[in-house]
């Protein structure tokens, strides 16, 4: 199709001021600036190449939905970043709880019952509930005879000023240790998250090189003529496979 230099030049302006689309301009050899080659490609995403789908699987397990965006599947992955974000918000709330309350179990215990905590393992925390007094404790292991078990230092004493109190200690630190299972539970949904949002990016970038790989279309203008002698402007269609 030609046209006279004046319309060219006006056609030539529309096609330039597309906002949407991406053009790319490119010398043609031998002709200096006699010459101009445009070509406007339909869908900018070509231009960026295929996508490794070893990245977005490995951007997916450590930043759920980020391999995702990287193969432009925006809507997935701003739904596992949200499931991502939130998870972690509620392991942290789960934890702070349970550090929160397994510290009032322990100062409840200091005041009531004489306990010390530190040095302790958590199997302490669990027997000065169960038992009234550190004398209590230890009869009912020589009865068992576990002794490897007994209590003998002087920092290991403890004894309830009243038994309503050790039950109430009992039901902070049971509560405190509920608190920490919900949290690792938490941990294992982040996990299981960055699996499944690791398969969607690995889906994600293979349907991505698909697209690219299938036919496009492309539109080529071509100014035919010198600078001083131009006779109008071509446009050629192209196909692209």
């Amino acid at each position: 199709m030609r046209v006279r230099h004046g319309t060219a030049m006006i056609l030539l302006a529309t096609f330039v001021s597309f906002g949407s689309s991406q053009w790319k301009s490119a010398p043609v050899p031998g002709n200096g600036l006699d010459h101009a080659q445009l070509r406007l490609q339909d869908d900018p995403q070509f231009g960026s190449g295929k996508k490794s789908v070893l990245l977005a699987v490995g951007l997916s397990l450590i930043l759920p939905g980020a391999g995702e965006w990287y193969a432009g599947n925006l809507s997935t992955g701003r739904y596992f970043m949200a499931v991502d974000g939130g998870l972690w918000l509620t392991y942290a709330g789960f934890s702070f709880q349970g550090t929160w309350t397994r510290s009032d179990a322990r100062l409840f215990a200091t005041e009531h019952g004489g306990a010390v905590f530190q040095g302790k393992d958590e199997q302490f925390d669990v027997n000065i509930g169960n038992y009234f007094s550190l004398v209590d404790y230890n009869n009912a292991k020589l009865r068992n005879r576990e002794i490897d078990l007994l209590y003998t230092g002087a920092d290991y004493q403890w004894q309830w000023d009243a038994d309503a109190n050790r039950l109430t200690y009992k039901g902070l630190r049971i509560r405190s240790d509920q608190m920490f299972q919900n949290a690792r539970f938490v941990l294992g949904a982040l996990i299981v998250n960055r699996i499944i949002s690791a398969f969607s990016a690995w889906r994600s970038a293979n349907s991505f090189n698909r697209s690219y790989s299938e036919e496009r279309w492309g539109l080529k203008a071509q100014v035919t003529g010198g600078v001083l002698d131009s006779h109008g402007v071509s446009f050629v269609v192209t196909r692209y496979f």
